[in-house]
C-alpha cells in the first residue's frame, strides 16, 4: 500500500505544480453597444473562448490586469427603422505597459494603467453567427499576443 501511495505522488505532484506555476493571463472584457441583448451576447461568448484557452483569467475592471479587450457594436437598420439582422464589430486588445519600463512606481497615481493597443480590427457579421466572431477574434489573440509570450516564457 505504502508503494502505490509513494508511486501516485511521485506521478501527481509534479503535475500539481506544474499546474500552480503556470503563467496564467489576466484579461477584461468589455463589450458596448445599442443593443443590450447583442453587448450580452458578445461578452459572454468572448469570456468563454478566452476561458477555453486554458491560461486566461477573466476579471473585472477594477482589478489588476495584463490585457483588455475592448469591442463596440453597432446594429444596422434600413431607412424605416427596421433591424437588418446585421452588425457591425470593433474590436481592439490593450496590452499593459509593465512598470519596468518607467524610472518612478508612481504608477499609483495615474487615473488608468499606460496601455498600448495592438491587434484592431472591425468586421460585419449576422446576428445569428456572433459566436464565429469571437472564435475567430480570441483566435487571433491567442495566435498574435499570447502564444509569442507563452512560447518565450518556456
Amino acid at each position: 500500500m505504502r508503494n502505490l501511495i509513494c508511486v501516485m505522488l511521485v506521478v501527481f505532484l509534479p503535475l500539481t505544480l506544474a499546474s500552480q506555476t503556470q503563467m496564467r493571463f489576466k484579461v477584461y472584457v468589455d463589450v458596448d453597444g445599442d443593443d443590450a441583448h447583442i453587448n450580452n451576447v458578445l461578452e459572454s461568448n468572448l469570456k468563454r473562448e478566452f476561458r477555453l484557452l486554458g491560461d486566461v483569467d477573466i476579471v473585472e475592471s477594477d482589478e489588476d490586469r495584463h490585457f483588455i479587450c475592448l469591442t463596440r457594436c453597432l446594429t444596422h437598420n434600413f431607412k424605416d427603422g427596421r433591424k437588418t439582422g446585421r452588425v457591425s464589430l470593433a474590436s481592439v486588445f490593450y496590452e499593459r505597459i509593465p512598470d519596468s519600463y518607467f524610472k518612478t512606481a508612481r504608477l499609483a497615481d495615474l487615473k488608468s494603467w499606460p496601455v498600448y493597443p495592438d491587434s484592431p480590427s472591425v468586421a460585419t457579421y449576422d446576428i445569428d453567427n456572433l459566436d464565429k466572431y469571437c472564435v475567430n477574434e480570441v483566435g487571433s489573440i491567442d495566435k498574435n499576443n499570447l502564444a509569442p509570450i507563452r512560447k518565450l516564457l518556456r
